[in-house]
């Protein structure tokens, strides 16, 4: 988990999409779900170019209840953007799952994020789930029910945003009724995955390219593990 909780709790308004209606999510399993074309193209390369304008330093992970720097288990970058950045992309991510909370069998409305971050070659984030593990664990962890996470590009060259080779999104189910329960999420640029955050996940390692991504984590705001952010 990044070192830095940035939370926010957003307004319940309509959805506005700049790029027109937003797209209904579309299930792999009742835990997963993606939505392609969340973001559009331009928006998509002017955030990219935001992150890399901004400052970033290692990506830390939570063990123990301490966020510590372990490139054994996550090898990647945290950009830090203006609140400018985060609060459009925010607002965005937490609005569409607000309205689509039925279909998440959620009533979570508050985000924590967005985090922006960058993969290079070389990079990678082992097996890990979204919630908390240990004891000493932030009770923001324990709070998470949904992860967010938008993909700025992909692997596809056609479009004039940058492309990376490697990288994919792999997760595990844990129902005994799911067919195949390793599910693997090939990033396109503007798409929005979404799955509960106690699967297990993984990012492969990246072979070639730079692979930029925003990450969010949806709770109830009435939970008593994340009220002393309200």
């Amino acid at each position: 988990m990044p070192m830095r909780q940035h939370s926010q709790l957003w307004a319940n308004t309509a959805v506005s999409e700049t790029s027109g209606a937003p797209t209904e999510p579309a299930f792999i399993t009742p835990n997963i779900a993606t939505v392609r074309g969340f973001l559009a193209l331009p928006e998509c390369a002017e955030f990219i170019t935001a992150m890399n304008d901004a400052p970033r330093e290692p990506a830390q992970v939570v063990r123990a209840g301490e966020s510590i720097l372990d490139q054994s288990l996550r090898f990647c970058f945290d950009h830090h953007l203006p609140d400018a950045f985060k609060d459009r992309i925010g607002e965005r991510m937490a609005r569409y799952f607000r309205c689509h909370g039925d279909q998440f069998g959620s009533d979570a409305d508050y985000l924590y994020g967005p985090y922006f971050m960058s993969y290079e070659k070389g990079s990678f984030f082992r097996a890990h789930r979204d919630v908390a593990n240990h004891k000493n664990d932030p009770a923001r962890l324990a709070a998470h029910r949904w992860s967010l996470l938008l993909y700025l590009n992909g692997r596809d060259a056609a479009s004039e945003l940058p492309v990376f080779d490697g990288g994919a999104l792999i997760l595990y189910e844990t129902d005994p009724a799911i067919r195949s329960r390793r599910v693997v999420i090939v990033p396109e640029p503007g798409m929005l995955v979404l799955f509960r955050s106690a699967l297990m996940h993984e990012v492969a390692i990246l072979h070639d390219g730079t692979r930029y991504a925003v990450a969010g984590w949806m709770a109830t705001s009435t939970d008593e593990g994340i009220g002393a952010h309200q």
